[in-house]
């Protein structure tokens, strides 16, 4: 029995022994491999061979030694060997050796002190394969796993990376199209989850990253998503989950954003959603639609709701549409009551201003107490455009298309002459206008 523990002991010695000797050229190899490493810019050019032959003794040896290797060897194998030659047959082999730097990290270093880390592992692999169009697939691939894997906690990079590689499978004939309606679905659910995250948390720096890829995500599938695409994409979420009152408001709002509030979907979640939990927010998604379909009677009230909403934005749209029917209807007097409501809420906008011009211009017909003052109010709707574009160049192109357009109708300096009006002189609109103006003539 003595013997054998003599003899236990000294095996454990001789493994302990050979597992010293190891991690102590691992130890060597990687000190002459850092030293080199950190001496590097990055370039292929400049890659000290030295460096290479280090990191890859410590790579076939002791793979598991340390995770510094590994994350230094997919920078060793990306820019010193798959960009230092030329030799496509043997980019292709450098690229199956990132590949495998990338998997032997998932395999020995999968959890960190923070928790898993395999989703951002394949998520890194997945950006970095993207640079070869022969990887493609593989890209899509790393991206996608690591999108499932990390669901909330994806990196906003890493879902840029994956709509691309998915648009990019579509391209090539590798997915069905719907593929990229369904992905964007899925992709805004988790950058919005962020949004709304680092919006209560204050970091404006992934804020403005997660901010930054819904934009990317919203320019990719714009040439895919056309109103009968979403509608069918948001009408099997619609019916599987109709109370859902988070759901309803995505679905609304996305349906609002790309213009396709004509639909009956768009219809039938505006109302469900009003019913479920009714808001000004809930109002406005209805009054819109039936704005949309010119039921101004229905609009009204509901538009009318949507100015309590607490989103200044929206209530101010919800001002605008109202003036709009009031132009449509012909009370001028009421729409610049609603458009000025809009004016307070955002000064800086300059439809409002246009909304006002166009219910001057349309005034004559009503304040036509003589030739001239039909004419005259002309002159305050061109001062409205003129102020449009003063607060808001945006839209100073349509703004000079008006006045150029109405400046065509003013009186002329004959039709001023009978009542003693002359060039430049101060001039004062009544009706319910009541604006002071400065008189200016046409010259057809």
């Amino acid at each position: 029995m003595k013997f054998r523990k003599i003899l236990f002991l000294g095996a454990v010695l001789c493994m302990s022994s050979i597992a010293f000797a190891q991690n102590s050229e691992c130890d060597a190899d990687i000190s002459v491999y850092r030293e080199a490493f950190k001496q590097w810019d990055g370039k292929a050019s400049t890659a000290n061979p030295v460096m290479i032959s280090a990191w890859r003794k410590v790579f076939l040896n002791c793979p598991g030694y340390k995770e510094r290797t590994l994350t230094d060897g997919t920078k060793i194998v990306n820019n010193a060997l798959i960009r230092g030659t030329k030799d496509e047959a043997l980019k292709e082999k450098y690229i199956d050796t990132l590949v495998m730097v990338y998997e032997t990290r998932i395999q020995y270093f999968p959890k960190t002190k923070a928790g898993d880390q395999v989703g951002n592992i394949k998520g890194r692999m997945g950006l970095d394969l993207m640079g070869f169009p022969s990887r493609m697939e593989q890209a899509y691939n790393a991206l996608k796993d690591a999108i499932d894997l990390d669901g909330n906690n994806s990196n906003y990079a890493f879902i840029d990376g994956y709509f691309s590689t998915t648009i990019n499978m579509v391209k090539a004939g590798k997915l069905d199209e719907s593929a990229i309606l369904d992905e964007y679905s899925r992709l805004m659910d988790i950058v919005d989850f962020n949004i709304n995250k680092y919006t209560e948390e204050g970091n404006e720096k992934l804020l403005n990253s997660y901010t930054a890829t819904k934009g990317n995500l919203e320019g990719g599938v714009q040439p895919y998503a056309n109103c009968e695409d979403l509608v069918r994409i948001y009408q099997k979420k619609f019916d599987a989950d109709p109370d859902n009152v988070e759901l309803l408001n995505k679905i609304a709002t996305v349906l609002a954003a790309r213009n396709c509030d004509k639909s009956d979907l768009y219809l039938a979640v505006a109302i469900k959603l009003h019913k479920l939990n009714p808001s000004p927010e809930s109002a406005y998604f209805i009054g819109k639609r039936y704005l949309v379909d010119q039921e101004y009677s229905k609009a009204i009230s509901y538009l009318l709701e949507a100015t309590k909403s607490s989103d200044t934005k929206s209530a101010e749209q919800a001002y605008k549409y109202l003036a709009q029917i009031m132009l449509k209807e012909g009370k001028g007097e009421q729409g610049r009551a609603y458009a000025r409501k809009a004016i307070e809420l955002d000064k800086t906008d300059g439809e409002p201003y246009m909304i006002i011009g166009y219910l001057y211009a349309s005034a004559g017909k009503d304040c036509n107490e003589n030739p001239l003052h039909a004419k005259a109010v002309l002159w305050a709707a061109v001062d409205k455009f003129q102020k449009a574009k003063e607060v808001d160049p945006s839209i100073a192109a349509k703004a000079n298309e008006m006045i150029r357009d109405y400046s065509k109708m003013f009186p002329t300096s004959e039709d001023a002459f009978f009542y003693n009006v002359f060039e430049g002189d101060t001039y004062e609109v009544g009706c319910w206008i009541n604006e002071t103006t400065k008189a200016r003539f046409s010259n057809n």
